[in-house]
């Protein structure tokens, strides 16, 4: 996905507003990505109304002007403000109001903005409608086996079963006039991992439409938020990961197809992205993890993609799904509203929801994939 839609990529640092015009008909665009935040790279790309061609028109030539100005300056806000949720919802950052919450468990409640609490408050609601498939006091057992981490371990069976009851959402108590989370037991541990940037986009697109934004495309990674479609009032069509690419594999085979969005989320997950392999035994465990068990889901999901009304509801049913077979979680989907999926499994099999089934553009068909549905 990142290959098909992002740019230009630099270090920890914004990238000027750029403004290009696409030979795709989408017209002009100012965008800016960044690197290095939230674990990747975030990418936003709001499209112009077409420009004039009367030259002569000084006065729609200094109205064209100003409605730049003023998209280079929402994106600048707009990174301002995920720079600013970013410190605040990180477990690593020490000045952030989770590691606050995190060092006062079983101690005291904390006070936390307005958007931390709504963002914590439908994260408990979630892992307990889930049965903890989705689950944001995971905490403990994420930073026991720090996956993708330089010191990933496989935990020991009894440390695994001592962090088990520290993992009940339920524990979790929100007062909502104080806007106070705390954390009921001793080394009880958020980690909104799983929520936060979907979330961030969510909070980025009511921004943009509270001031006048009309077509934008939103990217963090594997998640992707459009605010209306093309040019053309079609919808925006995002590529899809090959969860097999490699290196050394051909660039033409890095995308499996794409999916249609209109003001819509497409959230991506999967088992390929982010695991560590014990060398001796040579056995991978993915980062998705039952809260139940301690150890990762079994599943023969590789990839996953949710097409969801919001990034927040995207990311949540992504871990949802993980915890099911993919019979199962085909069921599922058909018995939500507004929700629609795309499994990849582990032999190349292609599983589609009824709403992808004639939406889904299938590119790579090298015979190493199969659409099953």
């Amino acid at each position: 996905m990142k290959k098909m839609l992002l740019l230009c990529i630099i270090g920890f640092l914004l990238t000027g507003c750029n403004r290009k015009e696409e030979m795709s008909a989408q017209g002009m665009q100012h965008e800016r990505t960044v690197v290095d935040i939230m674990g990747g790279v975030v990418q936003i790309r709001i499209f112009d109304i077409e420009c004039t061609d009367n030259a002569q028109d000084e006065r729609n030539a200094q109205d064209e002007r100003n409605a730049r100005d003023e998209r280079c300056e929402l994106l600048d806000e707009a990174f301002e403000m995920i720079f600013d949720m970013e410190k605040r919802w990180t477990v690593n950052d020490e000045g952030g109001e989770i590691q606050a919450i995190n060092a006062m468990a079983g101690i005291s409640p904390v006070a936390v903005e307005a958007d931390t609490f709504h963002l914590i408050e439908r994260g408990k609601h979630y892992s307990i409608y889930s049965d903890r498939d989705f689950n944001i006091a995971i905490g403990p057992l994420t930073s026991l086996w720090n996956i993708a981490m330089p010191e990933a371990r496989r935990p020991s069976s009894a440390e695994i079963e001592a962090v088990l009851p520290l993992l009940d959402p339920t524990r979790i108590i929100l007062d909502n006039e104080a806007n106070t989370v705390f954390l009921q037991d001793s080394g009880m541990r958020l980690d909104l991992g799983g929520i936060a940037k979907g979330f961030m986009l969510d909070v980025i697109v009511e921004f943009f439409l509270e001031n006048g934004v009309e077509r934008a495309l939103l990217i963090v990674g594997g998640e992707v938020i459009s605010i209306g479609g093309r040019n053309d009032h079609t919808p925006n069509r995002i590529g899809v990961r090959n969860p097999f690419f490699k290196e050394t594999s051909h660039p033409d085979t890095y995308l499996i197809g794409n999916l249609p969005i209109y003001n819509q989320a497409l959230i991506t997950s999967g088992t390929y992205q982010r695991f560590w392999r014990n060398q001796e035994t040579q056995v991978a465990y993915h980062h998705i993890f039952n809260s139940h068990t301690g150890l990762p889901f079994e599943t023969d999901i590789v990839s996953l993609s949710i097409q969801a009304d919001t990034g927040l509801l995207g990311e949540v049913y992504t871990k949802i799904l993980f915890a099911k077979s993919i019979e199962d979680g085909l069921a599922y989907v058909e018995a939500q509203p507004n929700i629609e999926a795309l499994f990849v499994r582990n032999d190349g099999g292609i599983y589609l929801s009824t709403g992808f089934q004639d939406n889904f553009n299938f590119t790579l068909q090298n015979g190493e994939f199969e659409i099953r549905n």
